[in-house]
């Protein structure tokens, strides 16, 4: 028979684990409308040179790789990542770390942000 973890928030719906996800998520949610970040962004933006192919007017020059992609294959990333929330002796490190300054942002393209989030994931 499996060990149950036990349901201690959330009306016994939820375990610790969920609850502190469901948090972190929230969190999560709304840095992406964080003014910091649409700094970074902008910063890495240039005009699409003329006669190249696309839609998009504007492109983003990657920290990694150093090429230019269109928005929608770069994510602004945390240089120093935000970490972990499993307690709320966690949170205030994981919001100061999520809600940082510019000078811990960077544009990464998706292959340079895929690529950096596994050698995070690894050194866990």
């Amino acid at each position: 028979m499996a060990i149950r973890v036990p349901r201690t928030r959330a009306g016994e719906r939820w375990t610790e684990s969920r609850y502190f996800g469901f948090i972190r998520s929230a969190l999560r949610k709304a840095s992406t409308r964080y003014p910091v970040k649409f700094d970074v962004l902008n910063a890495a933006r240039r005009a699409k040179p003329k006669g190249k192919a696309g839609k998009h007017r504007f492109e983003y020059k990657c920290k990694g790789c150093a090429k230019h992609f269109p928005q929608k294959e770069v994510k602004v990333d945390h240089i120093e990542p935000a970490g972990s929330l499993k307690t709320f002796d966690d949170l205030p490190g994981f919001v100061e770390r999520l809600f940082c300054e510019a000078d811990n942002l960077q544009v990464l393209c998706d292959t340079c942000h895929d690529a950096k989030t596994a050698e995070e994931r690894a050194k866990r």
